[in-house]
């Protein structure tokens, strides 16, 4: 890709893009130029999904967008994925469309259930997930209360071999990706917490993926009612995605705050069951 192959190289080595299936990754890095919006689709060839893809990717054009009522209402019209080429964004949301398909259907289908120009609690909550998600699938469900109670040295360095054993963390936000080609040491992403069996954490990359994929879009409807069901997560704590953890960096209050900013009444971590 002539001028963003290095970019996209670099950042595909970053452990948050560990979704994005090696084919793809090569296809992308394999071109000459910045993949047009209609050689998206594919890219993703082959590639084991929950649902076949029943989307396309074309060229966003503004006054269609702003004609048809914005983003979904124009997917929902045309099958087309509007992106922006040249994009690093854009690019990022299709490889996510391509990836998870079911989970982007039940978001998108969340955004379109509301009356135009009037956005519910529950799409606020999807549009988070969208940019900025990170899906928590643990099998430990104590992992789920000490990230919602803000102890980040307890869960992030006492405890990280566990973490290790017990969890996998897939960003799932494109904005959120977009923000770890070059990430900051404040970055946030918004977690969706999901218990999982140790028969499915055993599961290859690929069949994981899928079966979260699967498993959250069926669920995702009557959980996401609200922007307060996601959780604060300092993307850069979770073990491998920084090369600066020690337990000091852990306890330094300027990235890792103990105390939030909007004070909520006290309650247990919200989480899905997926086994």
């Amino acid at each position: 890709m002539i001028g963003g192959a290095g970019l996209l190289a670099h950042a595909f080595e970053h452990p948050a893009f560990s979704a994005i299936e090696p084919r793809v990754r090569s296809r992308l890095l394999s071109l000459d130029h910045f993949p047009e919006p209609s050689e998206l689709r594919a890219l993703a060839e082959g590639l084991p999904n929950a649902i076949a893809p029943w989307f396309d990717f074309a060229a966003q054009e503004p006054a269609e967008l702003l004609a048809t009522g914005g983003f979904d209402r124009l997917l929902a019209q045309s099958g087309l994925v509007p992106t922006r080429p040249g994009s690093f964004h854009d690019l990022l949301g299709a490889l996510i469309w391509l990836h998870f398909p079911a989970l982007k259907t039940a978001i998108h289908r969340s955004q379109l259930a509301g009356a135009p120009g009037a956005r519910t609690p529950s799409q606020n909550a999807a549009t988070h997930l969208d940019e900025s998600g990170v899906l928590v699938l643990s099998s430990e469900t104590t992992i789920f209360e000490s990230l919602s109670a803000l102890q980040w040295p307890e869960v992030f360095w006492d405890r990280r071999d566990e973490l290790r054993q017990t969890t996998r963390f897939f960003a799932f936000g494109h904005g959120l990706l977009d923000a770890l080609r070059a990430p900051h040491p404040r970055l946030m992403g918004k977690a969706l917490f999901a218990r999982v069996t140790p028969d499915q954490l055993a599961l290859s990359q690929s069949d994981f993926r899928v079966y979260v994929d699967a498993a959250l879009a069926a669920l995702i409807p009557g959980f996401l009612s609200e922007p307060a069901c996601l959780e604060p997560l300092p993307v850069l704590g979770v073990p491998g995605w920084s090369e600066h953890q020690s337990r000091a960096y852990y306890e330094d209050e300027r990235y890792f705050r103990r105390v939030r900013q909007r004070p909520r009444i006290p309650r247990a971590a919200r989480f899905l069951v997926l086994g």
